[in-house]
């Protein structure tokens, strides 16, 4: 090449080559950016820990203990496989949407006797699979005892503060139950956001549902009015 030619480098090109081609793709706009940008955090904790690693089979059941933002993704992803699927929380206003987004169950815990009602629900065979999102000790031990014999499985991806412990009977463990700790999801980022992104396009996990859009200048006076009253508490 000659000392008056400038040298362009790229990440996965050819270095040494004398010519560079780059194919320029359309780029989507920010209206189309914008419903998928929580996907790397929440919406694929919540789905991903029902598609990845609890996987309910046709005709199963998925209890969801918290009915928040993780506990939501949860419900909608469970939409399809499952039969029953159960959203237990404490806040009415969260567990409306979760019927709307597709649970066949509500439980209200402040309310009603969740133990017992997943026993009606379950015809008193226990759930097939359960998620613990909230991060309460106590419904985690809910969540282990309303598993069903054999593979009744538990996600836990709730994070109470560090040093938190929960119990359960051991011996109930015995009987094939399983508990497992869930990372955002268990996810391969790679090929699983775009399997979300997907999803989202043919209407089966509609998380734009679940999103509210704040101009800029709002955020920041968001911010600072809570410091606000932080300090005047």
């Amino acid at each position: 090449m000659p000392e008056t030619e400038a040298a362009v480098v790229r990440p996965g090109t050819g270095t040494f080559a004398r010519e560079t081609l780059q194919v320029e793709e359309p780029r989507p706009d920010e209206d189309e950016l914008a419903p998928p940008a929580p996907v790397g955090c929440g919406i694929q904790t919540g789905a991903g820990a029902v598609l990845n690693e609890l996987r309910p089979g046709t005709g199963g059941s998925v209890a969801v203990c918290g009915a928040g933002a993780v506990g939501l993704f949860a419900v909608m992803a469970a939409l399809a496989p499952a039969e029953k699927i159960i959203a237990i929380g404490i806040v009415p206003s969260r567990l409306e949407p979760a019927r709307e987004l597709g649970a066949t169950h509500t439980i209200n815990g402040n309310q009603e006797d969740t133990p017992q009602r997943l026993r009606e629900i379950t015809g008193g065979r226990g759930v097939d699979r359960a998620l613990e999102s909230s991060g309460v000790p106590a419904l985690l031990r809910q969540a282990i005892d309303c598993l069903a014999l054999g593979r009744g499985t538990v996600a836990v991806v709730g994070a109470p503060p560090v040093g938190t412990d929960g119990t359960f009977d051991v011996n109930f463990l015995l009987s094939g139950r399983t508990i497992r700790g869930v990372t955002e999801g268990d996810s391969d980022l790679t090929a699983f956001i775009p399997a979300l992104a997907s999803l989202y396009r043919s209407g089966r996990l509609p998380f734009d549902r679940m999103a509210h859009l704040y101009e800029p200048s709002r955020v920041g006076s968001t911010r600072r009015s809570r410091r606000r009253r932080a300090v005047r508490s």
